[in-house]
């Protein structure tokens, strides 16, 4: 019989900081229709261009760490060559905002706390994030 490695991580995030997290990272699907279609407009263009900002902010991350990974194993695998020095001295761990990077957050190993520190970084979530409370509207709409 094999031993069942499977672990859980327990999410440090109350409701309403999974809220706001949720809400950056997917936008106005994370509303039931209903709720949106009686939202405020300005309300939801709002939303949706954080949104679009979190999703820049996001793939910009995933191409550093992406570059990161790519120039450690070229410096690990081929040190001393010219190809290996452009590709670190010249392009460095930059991303492009015109290339998508489709690799998923747990290939790349970025964690959540990883994510919203740099979503606190770029002021796409509060400041004071991870002393938030949680609020009775997001309670209602994470349940």
């Amino acid at each position: 019989m094999q031993k069942d490695d499977t672990r859980f991580e327990i999410d440090p995030y109350n409701s309403y900081q999974n809220y706001l997290y949720n809400r950056a990272l997917r936008g106005l699907s994370i509303y039931p229709e209903k709720e949106v279609s009686k939202m405020e407009q300005k309300k939801k263009k709002k939303i949706e261009k954080d949104h679009k900002k979190v999703q820049k902010i996001i793939n910009l991350l995933k191409q550093e760490v992406t570059n990161h990974l790519a120039n450690d194993f070229f410096v690990r695998i081929f040190p001393n060559t010219e190809f290996t020095k452009s590709l670190v001295c010249h392009y460095g761990i930059v991303g492009d905002e015109n290339h998508v990077n489709n690799l998923s957050f747990k290939l790349l190993g970025i964690t959540k706390p990883v994510l919203v520190a740099r979503l606190i970084e770029k002021k796409m979530l509060p400041k004071n994030f991870n002393e938030l409370i949680p609020k009775e509207d997001a309670i209602r709409v994470c349940s």
